[in-house]
């Protein structure tokens, strides 16, 4: 990493993240930082980035405060999708086997309509299946099927979500 790049992640993570009008991070994430956030979305205040760009974020999504999103692998979120505070989501990790504990890299999929729990920590290269629900604390090292809730470490299936969601998230807090 350059010194320039560790420049822009400084003021990313420790300034933008911290200004209180969504409407200027929105800008600086989109035009800046190459993230693409669709219409009725927000990201609260304090989240931190990993990296630029390789983040998506579809229609009416909320990313809560004090986030960790590690798009260095990617991050694709879907529509309608409510990530609880303090949730990390990480897509890179090192191979311990490795003489030289060589960094790997692995997606993580968002699909429609999941929710996160505060505190969950989504590992590399897990999918959410839609509708998917992680509770608060739960570790998910593996998919998570279609409308299937998890909780627990490592995640556990604990029950089954209702198929028929329709709801738009529409929070939308210019201040937070």
């Amino acid at each position: 990493m350059g010194m320039l790049y560790g420049a822009m992640m400084y003021v990313t993570n420790r300034v933008v993240a911290s200004v209180p009008v969504y409407a200027l991070r929105k800008a600086y994430y989109t035009n800046v930082m190459g993230i693409s956030i669709g219409p009725g979305s927000w990201v609260a205040m304090n989240v931190w980035f990993d990296d630029r760009g390789k983040v998506t974020v579809g229609r009416n999504s909320f990313i809560n405060m004090r986030c960790r999103l590690d798009g260095r692998g990617g991050i694709e979120i879907g529509d309608n999708v409510s990530i609880s505070a303090e949730t990390c989501i990480l897509t890179a990790d090192h191979d311990l086997q490795s003489a030289d504990l060589a960094g790997r890299h692995a997606g993580v999929t968002i699909q429609d309509y999941v929710f996160i729990g505060t505190r969950a920590l989504i590992l590399p290269g897990v999918t959410l299946g839609r509708g998917s629900v992680v509770a608060a604390g739960a570790v998910v090292s593996r998919d998570v099927p279609e409308f299937t809730i998890v909780a627990g470490n490592p995640a556990r299936h604990i029950g089954e979500r209702n198929r028929d969601l329709t709801y738009e998230i529409d929070y939308a807090p210019w201040f937070l």
